[in-house]
């Protein structure tokens, strides 16, 4: 008789506190203090922060600090729905603040959605590329990019003072892992 009394106080408290693996799905995690600044929004990840048209999804903050290839991390940002994908830098306000947010959150680095093609580089979620943000050095010593990983640095990584250069943009071998900023319109 009492286990079956604790079996229903139990059942009862995962009915009326939300406990429980539902809300994990897509993406979603749990409240903390009882208050998001931007509520999930249908079919995507919820934002760490909007400005200029932009919502910012950061991973570290919903996974543990999780890293990821660089395939890895533009799949995850296009698997949480409602258009997020891994970051593009089209702007000096936007390099400007993709940087704060690295040397504000101290890592040492991020995937962008920035990829080669052909000689040059373009940005998975289509904007232009006409911003750059590239180090003067790198493990080579030599202006990026420099494809120095035996030609197959084919994906674009912001480095925190990595090479002594401060926050940087540089190619990177995809196979690397580091966490992600995904972006989608606001």
């Amino acid at each position: 008789m009492k286990f079956v009394l604790l079996l229903s106080v139990v059942g009862l408290a995962t009915c009326q506190f939300n406990f429980g693996p539902r809300q994990f799905f897509r993406g979603q995690r749990p409240r903390q203090g009882g208050f998001n600044r931007f509520p999930q929004q249908q079919g995507g990840g919820q934002a760490d922060d909007v400005r200029g048209g932009s919502a910012y999804y950061y991973s570290w903050r919903h996974d543990g600090g999780r890293k990821y290839t660089g395939n890895a991390a533009a799949s995850l940002c296009a698997s949480l729905g409602g258009g997020w994908q891994a970051v593009g830098i089209s702007s000096n306000e936007e390099l400007n603040y993709i940087n704060s947010v690295v040397g504000q959150a101290r890592l040492e680095y991020i995937w962008t959605g920035g990829v080669k093609s052909g000689n040059g580089w373009r940005w998975l979620n289509g904007e232009p590329f006409r911003v750059t943000g590239w180090s003067h050095t790198g493990g080579a010593q030599r202006p990026q990019p420099d494809n120095r990983e035996g030609g197959r640095e084919n994906c674009l990584a912001v480095l925190n003072n990595f090479y002594g250069d401060g926050i940087k943009w540089h190619d990177v071998a995809c196979h690397h892992e580091k966490a992600v900023i995904c972006e989608r319109r606001a």
